[in-house]
């Protein structure tokens, strides 16, 4: 039977008391506890056997609360694990007023078709379950997104997260690969995006113009830099149009690329193009010659090696030069005895 807002207060203050070591409750302790949160939300006090019943009940089933037994008999409350704690409360109506308008924000993305992003929907459907209050198992795992637990920069995501959405510059250490000492940098983070497994800060050093990139994991400290805050005018929204990856410098102009590609591996480009504004030129049983827009970068590069000799740049011509040149080093590479 579902709960009443009441009821949901009070087991919320019940479970605190009860995971509390640094003191003793007795009822009427918990019943003072109680009356004194219930106020906060302009409900109506409760009498001790309210609180009696309310112990009782959570004793029994779906509850099952284990008490400490050496307590209980000088008439103290104390879960007999102190880790524990009450795992179906259902949110009190203000907190789920505010995830309901969540909830509704999320929609409109999970019913957009251009925009069917997984963990946008994960994130809808996992928070209509708390609010529908329908119990979610954490440990069963029904989804994985891609994600490198051991990936070092991990440890500066939260930080840095926190001080582009509270627009705080930081200091942070960095040391790029081709470095082999660290330097440290004043900086005002904007954004942080994920690719291949890896994450990047896109900020800017005080003092510079452009954005910069940064690798999480070769970023050795964050700490505050107590500056104003100087915001920045780029559309995050469209910066990584027509890029793969996380490379974007101001000298990159969009060129139009045509390749063409195997057949039997157009299927894979034709489900996760190269570019929205990708286009058929023309193909035939053997081959299909596709066109798109795109910024030159390394990572783009690395895509087109991976297809190997299932893929050939036809233009630009110093794109087709450049990979000519790299396929020609492999050669060399593996040809030598």
């Amino acid at each position: 039977m579902p709960l009443d807002r009441n009821k949901i207060v009070r087991y919320q203050v019940l479970d605190r008391c009860f995971r509390d070591t640094s003191r003793l409750y007795r009822v009427s302790d918990l019943l003072e506890c109680c009356n004194l949160e219930l106020q906060r939300y302009d409900y109506p006090s409760i009498a001790r056997r309210t609180i009696q019943n309310d112990v009782q009940m959570l004793g029994m089933e779906p509850y099952n609360v284990e008490f400490d037994e050496s307590l209980k008999k000088s008439n103290c409350y104390r879960y007999a694990d102190t880790t524990q704690s009450l795992k179906v409360l259902k949110l009190i109506d203000p907190n789920r007023d505010a995830l309901l308008q969540t909830i509704d924000s999320l929609r409109d993305i999970y019913n957009d078709p251009d925009n069917q992003n997984p963990q946008w929907q994960w994130m809808l459907l996992t928070l209509q379950a708390l609010a529908d209050n329908r119990p979610i198992n954490a440990n069963e795992q029904y989804v994985s997104f891609e994600n490198n637990a051991a990936y070092a920069g991990n440890i500066h995501f939260a930080p840095l997260l926190e001080s582009i959405i509270n627009q705080h510059p930081v200091t942070i250490r960095y040391k790029p690969y081709q470095h082999i000492t660290s330097k440290e940098w004043n900086i005002y983070p904007y954004y942080l995006k994920q690719y291949n497994s890896r994450w990047f800060l896109f900020a800017r050093i005080d003092g510079k113009d452009e954005l910069t990139n940064f690798a999480l994991d070769r970023i050795f400290e964050v700490k505050p830099w107590k500056h104003p805050f100087e915001p920045t005018d780029i559309d995050f929204s469209t910066y990584f149009d027509n890029v793969i990856g996380a490379t974007v410098n101001e000298t990159m102009v969009i060129e139009t690329v045509t390749v063409k590609i195997a057949a039997s591996r157009y299927p894979y480009v034709e489900t996760k193009p190269f570019s929205e504004r990708q286009r058929i030129l023309k193909h035939d049983s053997k081959t299909y010659t596709i066109s798109f827009p795109i910024k030159v970068n390394n990572e783009f590069i690395a895509k087109l090696l991976s297809f190997g000799s299932e893929l050939e740049v036809l233009h630009p011509q110093h794109l087709r030069q450049q990979i000519a040149e790299m396929v020609q080093q492999m050669h060399n590479q593996y040809s030598a005895q």
